[in-house]
């Protein structure tokens, strides 16, 4: 783990609004899709949260296979960052309630008790990105 990195990996996650998740299909194909990158914003753990509803198709996908990987590129600096690792199921209320914000409410969700509002904490096992046209990349 090289700690330069990781740092220069994080400094790019916390300057995007939105992130593209893949995921693995039903079909077994890959499944790409924008999350917002909000709860992220002034992270100061390797470990990063999001939010999707109960009915969603990457809720779904998520819960048969938890290997995916975010994709997140800042179109102002041009820099662009993977991670890979795994998405777990927050079901502890007072995370649940840490991360909650009634700015949420205009996505549909009730509250951090809400059972509909799912709360998704990525925890990241490699990374890779570029420096020009060197391929930077590593292990937490």
């Amino acid at each position: 783990m090289n700690k330069t990195e990781i740092e220069s990996v994080f400094d790019v996650v916390k300057s995007c609004d939105a992130t593209v998740l893949v995921s693995f299909g039903e079909d077994g194909y890959p499944d790409a899709r924008d999350v917002t990158n909000v709860m992220n914003k002034n992270n100061s753990t390797t470990d990063l949260y999001f939010m999707t509803g109960r009915d969603t198709p990457k809720y779904k996908q998520l819960s048969q296979n938890p290997k995916c990987c975010l994709y997140y590129f800042n179109p102002s600096t041009r820099y662009s960052v993977r991670l890979y690792g795994e998405m777990h199921f927050i079901t502890d209320k007072n995370i649940r309630q840490q991360h909650w914000s009634d700015d949420y409410r205009a996505y549909g969700y009730g509250g951090a008790g809400d059972s509909e509002f799912i709360l998704m904490k990525f925890v990241p096992h490699a990374y890779k990105y570029y420096i020009g046209s060197e391929q930077k990349q590593g292990t937490f």
